[in-house]
């Protein structure tokens, strides 16, 4: 018997919270409608700390902050929910935070040179025509078949996420999540295990901009699913 891994396209994703997360974000927009927006950013203030891994918390705090003239704390919420892949965080922080962080963050559309890998000392582009290039998805496949740990642990999952960007530090950021959801799975080992094998079976090379390595905006998701094959 062997763990075959595929990447497969999930096309319903769905956020997970609490009773309380969700009756929060309904009090918050009920105060912000009501023009209220000292009592929205209090709730939605509450609802990030209760859950930190929500994507729309952190977008309606920002929002909301937006309204109070509070754009650079608006900026940095709405850049906790462009982590979380909140697409109209994106937009927002395209409008109204094109200087954040002293520009040391930017768009991929943006920069000079997209992120690169190398592979047997041969450099490749990360993203080719706005999907992860083949190459490295058949590196990954490869590399996490290979992997005992992973093989073991994966019988008795159901498929995942792995959500990644290169840093401007040339390290490549991984989360291992749910594939229905913004949770990352309950299992330690998994996580370090996958996270081991996207760092270590390439080179990373950062995004640049006018000379000098930038943070991105942009991540990308990987849905891997596995299937037990027989030999």
């Amino acid at each position: 018997m062997k763990i075959k891994f595929l990447f497969l396209f999930l096309t319903q994703i769905c956020i997970s919270q609490t009773p309380e997360v969700k009756q929060l974000l309904m009090d918050g927009e009920k105060a912000f409608l009501e023009n209220n927006f000292l009592l929205a950013k209090e709730i939605y203030t509450k609802a990030v700390h209760l859950d930190a891994e929500n994507k729309n918390c952190w977008y309606d705090l920002g929002v909301t902050e937006l309204k109070l003239g509070e754009n650079e704390n608006a900026c940095e919420h709405f850049y906790q929910a462009v982590l979380l892949y909140h697409e109209a965080a994106f937009e927002m922080m395209e409008k109204n935070c094109p200087d954040f962080r002293n520009g040391t963050v930017m768009f991929l559309k943006d920069v000079e040179e997209k992120p690169k890998f190398f592979y047997k000392d041969i450099e490749y582009e990360l993203i080719v025509e706005n999907d992860v290039n083949p190459l490295y998805k058949e590196i990954l496949i490869k590399e996490l078949e290979s992997s005992k740990i992973i093989v073991q642990k994966v019988k008795e999952r159901t498929p995942m996420r792995v959500v990644f960007r290169i840093n401007k530090n040339n390290e490549i950021e991984v989360k291992v999540i749910e594939a229905h959801s913004e949770i990352k799975i309950n299992h330690p080992v998994l996580q370090y295990e996958i996270a081991f094998v996207f760092s270590n079976m390439v080179r990373y090379v950062a995004a640049k901009n006018k000379g000098k390595e930038v943070d991105l905006w942009d991540k990308w998701i990987l849905p891997l699913d596995f299937q037990i094959v027989k030999e």
